[in-house]
């Protein structure tokens, strides 16, 4: 393919607007037959990305946007003149490497590039959390810049944000995610390792709050078959989570029938298809009889869909899907939440709670942390421990009258 054949437009993807109605402008690369397009940092109104295209542009800052925007793709235009022959792999392998290798020291533009880049690796929840860490640092202090995170500003970011009832469990996640960008700078040699702010501040970290339901209120879900037929399928889909190791709905929307073997199933969990590429390892679980009926009762029967649930279709783009998990995760906890109710369990039971109670149920049963851990997809014990709840309330108060018993 040579370069004279490739095209590069802009795009607005109006799909999904964000709070403030503004929609993400997308970098269009064409080379025939293929077409591919890559997120930038710009966001607009369907008006303003209009103005911007018309012939009397007079607003000044759209005006400033604009120009970005052509120099963007001047950039990009020199990038696939350098390609000979063009390839979409070629250029997303210098285009990526240009927008983590930043000349300046803004944490907004620190964030965004990084942003862009996971957005191209689709890795579509990651992006969204680190822009809502961005927009709250960029919140506390417009014009932040990397030498301005010392101990001193993290202290008093934690403390603002805490004024602000935010949870220690937010205010530490915002703060891993910000680490990760001065880690970035650090490699890059922007700034300098001996000025390391995290090494005389402690990131705040919270142990979960009790999530596993007690054996009877699980009873009680187990036997309940609801009248209400969108109930009795969110029913099925949390015991189906809690039967099958915990799994997450993530990864619930993602299985294929492939990954049933007999009575295993096999699978790669998608939260961690990144952050362990060199230890990638498959969860295998057994598949008790109730959980199979389950897969067989809700499993896709439309022979053009490659999942084994209905949920996804493989023409969904990354963000898409992504979406579409994030509503099936809220349709099953609305649906047990109603539930609930109506079984008078006193605790919430929401998708994290048939995870967490796996594990607990596994704990009272006496299997070893090892097997728990393994099934979970855990790649340290630490965090298996995190998921499993101390003693019930009840054997503490057992165990106390037992003092007496000499």
């Amino acid at each position: 393919m040579e370069s004279e054949k490739v095209s590069v437009t802009f795009f607005l993807d109006a799909s999904r607007p964000n709070s403030e109605g503004k929609c993400l402008v997308k970098l269009n690369i064409y080379c025939r037959p293929d077409k591919q397009r890559y997120p930038t940092i710009f966001h607009l109104t369907k008006e303003e990305w209009k103005k911007i295209n018309g012939q009397k542009l007079k607003d000044e800052e759209l005006k400033i946007v604009r120009n970005k925007l052509n120099a963007l793709k001047d950039k990009v235009e020199r990038i696939i003149k350098g390609l000979t022959p063009f390839s979409f792999v070629a250029f997303e392998d210098v285009y990526l490497r240009n927008k983590t290798n930043i000349a300046g020291t803004s944490v907004k533009t620190w964030f965004e590039n990084y942003i862009v880049s996971l957005e191209v690796q689709e890795r579509i929840g990651s992006a969204m959390a680190y822009t809502t860490a961005m927009n709250s640092l960029i919140g506390y202090r417009k014009n932040l810049h990397l030498q301005d995170i010392t101990p001193t500003f993290l202290v008093t970011y934690e403390h603002y944000m805490i004024e602000r009832n935010a949870s220690l469990s937010t205010v530490g996640s915002y703060l891993r995610q910000l680490r990760a960008i001065i880690n970035l700078a650090i490699r890059k040699k922007v700034v300098s390792a001996d000025n390391y702010p995290f090494k005389e501040y402690q990131i705040p970290s919270t142990r979960n709050v009790k999530k596993a339901l007690p054996n009877t209120e699980l009873k009680k879900l187990l036997e309940y078959v609801p009248e209400d037929q969108e109930e009795r399928k969110a029913l099925d889909y949390w015991i189906l989570m809690y039967l099958l190791s915990g799994i997450n709905p993530a990864d619930v929307i993602r299985l294929k029938p492939a990954n049933i073997d007999n009575q295993y199933l096999n699978f790669f969990r998608f939260k961690t298809r990144y952050t362990k590429k060199k230890d990638l390892r498959p969860v295998k679980v057994g598949i008790p009889k109730r959980a199979m009926e389950i897969i067989e009762r809700r499993k896709n029967i439309d022979p053009d869909n490659e999942y084994l649930f209905p949920i996804l279709h493989q023409e969904l783009s990354a963000r898409q899907a992504k979406f579409k998990g994030q509503d099936f995760a809220k349709w099953i906890n609305d649906k047990m939440e109603k539930i609930r109710k109506d079984l008078k369990i006193s605790q919430k039971v929401r998708n994290n709670e048939a995870r967490h109670t796996y594990a607990t149920v596994m704990k009272r049963k006496n299997v070893g942390i090892v097997f728990i851990k393994e099934t979970l997809g855990h790649s340290s014990l630490n965090t298996t421990e995190l998921y499993l709840d101390s003693f019930p309330d009840e054997t503490k108060v057992e165990y106390a009258n037992m003092l007496e018993q000499l």
